[in-house]
């Protein structure tokens, strides 16, 4: 691994989780896209700014979602609410 990957590479469901909620295209696109390219790039991720707020990094955020930190905190509440 290089440096240039993403410091949540080795930890992120993402990437290490072979049944990760996304297609085998989609996972592919995004790990070329923000885990496995240069530091501004995974810098961007939201999985990756999601973990560095709140320490952990809920399943159905990906790495362009367009939600803000306040509503991915709103959207988990809401999951963990319904179960």
């Amino acid at each position: 691994m290089t440096e240039s990957y993403c410091t949540n590479y080795q930890s992120c469901r993402l990437v290490q989780v072979s049944d990760f909620p996304v297609s085998v295209t989609e996972k592919e696109k995004y790990l070329r896209a923000f885990c496995e390219a240069e530091k501004s790039a995974w810098k961007q991720c939201k999985r990756y700014i999601t973990k560095c707020s709140l320490g952990f990094c809920p399943d159905f955020v990906l790495p362009d979602i367009p939600l803000t930190i306040s509503e991915i905190i709103d959207k988990f509440d809401e999951e963990e609410f319904d179960k």
